[in-house]
């Protein structure tokens, strides 16, 4: 009856306490060089005395269970705690809350953690333990489908998983890079493409949000795909008319690359197969190259046609011919009067020369003067006064003509009546 009516004193909880230990959670990931919490509680029935705490991590050849104990990495005792964790674990120390914080996280720190009470009578250690994995950088992306042969095709569900050698923090948000550009809805480890397509071809990286050093290296998503946008290009010297070169050129999206073309012409409604390489060449044109025509581009997912391109070769026009000539002749004609009007230039010119050569340098002018006299007979009559000029032509003269001057000749004439 004492025990019964002590029982009935004591609180429901202490009555149906029991030797546990709780962790949460059982598995963990944090990075190097980051801290981490193990979150526990305990109990035990209330008529034992608490007397020490234990946090230990079985060595490496022990079992990871909580039948040994191993390193303590912590002790109520600080004594007896491992040299590796001193000054690094800070401990809850409240009641029946056994949470441990463990600073600056390693990669030796890699294993499981069990926590270990005494009381006055017994012993207990928590069943499980937290299990503790360090992520190391660099992050890395790997790519599993559903695919069994390892090529991804269009339409395959995809995986793109973000993580370090080791393990990978779930807490953490990500950031998704597609060709260096961001993916803003990707924010979690794991990117997921339920049906792939040609779009999502490309390199992909991935890191923490907002920490591009944390960035993973580039790895390509090689989705394989039928031949996509089939167009043809023409490529000529000219216009395309009589004579002019061309080439047709068969252009293609595709992966793998295309391995076969296949040049179809179009004409009178009668199909032709006429080439089977990318480029269709042609030499030189006539109109018997006139049609329609189109390509076909395969690999080894698939085959798609070109549009239907129209080709018209074009004769050149008369018209040409005759502005071409009438051009020729207009430049003719005017050569023929340039050279007209420097022929009569330069004989005008010889001939003012020679005019000029034959002409006289200089003009004499000699005055005679002749005195006529009277008869005797005639005393009454006057005496009349002849004068005459005489031109006398240098080119027949022996004087020098730079000692010319006038000269005056007299001559007295007497007649008789």
């Amino acid at each position: 009856m004492f025990f019964i009516s002590i029982l009935l004193q004591l609180p429901l909880s202490a009555v149906l306490a029991l030797w546990s230990v709780s962790y949460k959670p059982h598995a963990m990931c944090v990075f190097e060089r980051s801290s981490v919490d193990f979150t526990c509680s305990f109990d035990y029935p209330y008529r034992y005395t608490f007397k020490t705490a234990k946090w230990f991590k079985p060595r490496n050849y022990q079992k990871q269970d909580r039948s040994q104990e191993g390193i303590f990495v912590y002790h109520s005792n600080p004594a007896d705690t491992d040299q590796l964790y001193k000054d690094r674990t800070a401990y809850a120390n409240q009641d029946k809350n056994c949470s441990l914080r463990l600073h600056n996280v390693s990669k030796s720190d890699i294993g499981k953690y069990f926590f270990r009470f005494e009381t006055n009578l017994e012993k207990f250690t928590g069943l499980g333990g937290i299990n503790l994995d360090v992520a190391v950088l660099p992050f890395r992306v790997t790519v599993t489908s559903q695919n069994v042969n390892g090529h991804i095709h269009e339409g395959d569900s995809v995986k793109l998983r973000c993580s370090t050698e080791t393990c990978t923090p779930q807490q953490e948000l990500f950031a998704w890079y597609k060709n260096q550009l961001l993916l803003p809805q990707a924010t979690e480890h794991v990117l997921q493409i339920s049906s792939v397509s040609h779009n999502d071809f490309g390199n992909y990286s991935c890191g923490l949000k907002n920490s591009r050093p944390t960035l993973a290296d580039e790895i390509l998503l090689d989705v394989r795909y039928s031949p996509k946008n089939v167009e043809i290009t023409i490529l000529t010297s000219g216009k395309i008319e009589q004579g002019n070169s061309l080439t047709l050129i068969c252009k293609s999206n595709a992966n793998p690359a295309v391995t076969n073309y296949t040049w179809f012409k179009i004409r009178d409604a009668h199909i032709s197969s006429i080439g089977f390489d990318c480029e269709f060449s042609i030499k030189a044109a006539s109109q018997k190259d006139d049609g329609q025509y189109f390509c076909t581009a395969k690999n080894d997912m698939g085959s798609q046609n070109s549009t239907i391109i129209t080709l018209n070769v074009k004769v050149p026009t008369s018209n040409g011919h005759i502005l071409l000539t009438a051009t020729a002749v207009f430049f003719f004609v005017i050569a023929v009067l340039l050279v007209l009007f420097l022929i009569i230039r330069r004989k005008q010119r010889t001939q003012k020369k020679l005019h000029t050569e034959q002409a006289p340098a200089v003009t004499v002018t000699e005055d005679i003067y002749e005195n006529l006299r009277q008869s005797p007979k005639s005393e009454k009559s006057h005496t009349n006064l002849i004068y005459a000029d005489l031109m006398l032509p240098s080119s027949n003269s022996e004087r020098p003509l730079s000692n010319t001057r006038d000269v005056v000749i007299y001559s007295l004439l007497s007649y008789k009546e």
